[in-house]
């Protein structure tokens, strides 16, 4: 059997949410590391898929955050401003959104405290 070389052919940040749903939908048998995965991604999302493509979709646009630090967010879910502003401290291009805009980074966490809040309602 001669085996196939695999081209990564793009690369796009998913949620959470959007790997339990892909794992979970997978019509061929996981194999153990996939397994492992899907048990992580449901244990710790905090939102279901649609509602995280919504919110990460919402984050880009409202506040010009890339799809990467959108993702790292929503996967997260903070909700305090001091652990937003942890988790995009790491991004250099946001220093001077975090050092000047208190406004935006409590919208942010007003946010996404709604959208765990209509999670938690749905359940």
């Amino acid at each position: 059997m001669i085996a196939m070389a695999r081209k990564i052919i793009s690369r796009t940040p998913l949620s959470l949410p959007e790997v339990e749903r892909i794992l979970s939908n997978s019509e061929v048998e996981l194999t153990t590391l996939q397994q492992r995965v899907l048990n992580y991604v449901i244990r710790y999302s905090k939102l279901p898929a649609d509602k995280a493509e919504k919110l990460i979709k919402e984050l880009m646009e409202k506040f010009e955050l890339t799809r990467e630090e959108a993702v790292q967010i929503v996967d997260i879910c903070p909700t305090h401003v001091e652990e937003l502003r942890a988790i995009l401290s790491g991004y250099k291009r946001l220093v001077p959104f975090l050092l000047f805009s208190e406004e935006k980074l409590q919208a942010i966490v007003e946010l996404i405290k709604a959208y765990l809040q209509e999670a938690k309602e749905r359940e």
